[in-house]
């Protein structure tokens, strides 16, 4: 084997070795700072918040209110004698309202 063709077969493996090394090593140690914790989002809403609405008539900011009081994070209205929506949502607060638009319950769901 020539000196050339030796050359060529160890410059890839010696290109490769220096890839491989890093420059930023650190020693362990226990002065590593704890990664953040986040606060989670409730996960319900407590309706029990929410008695002070009750035969209010009813209005965007008054709806908003009773959202932050719950701790929902959705809220909406449904009228009393109107379709029932079948789908559970704990994070969500139901305004019931009659066609006059009064408060008449409400519930999380």
């Amino acid at each position: 084997m020539s000196d050339r063709s030796r050359y060529l077969i160890l410059l890839p493996i010696a290109l490769a070795a220096g890839c491989q090394m890093r420059g930023d090593v650190r020693p362990l140690s226990s002065e590593v700072p704890r990664p953040p914790a986040f606060v989670a989002a409730p996960e319900a809403c407590s309706a029990s918040r929410s008695h002070f609405a009750l035969a209010q008539r009813i209005s965007a900011p008054l709806l908003e209110e009773l959202r932050q009081r719950t701790g929902a994070r959705r809220a909406r209205t449904q009228p009393v004698d109107g379709l029932q929506s079948t789908e559970y949502d704990a994070a969500r607060l139901t305004v019931d309202i009659e066609p006059n638009g009064r408060i008449v319950g409400t519930r999380c769901a």
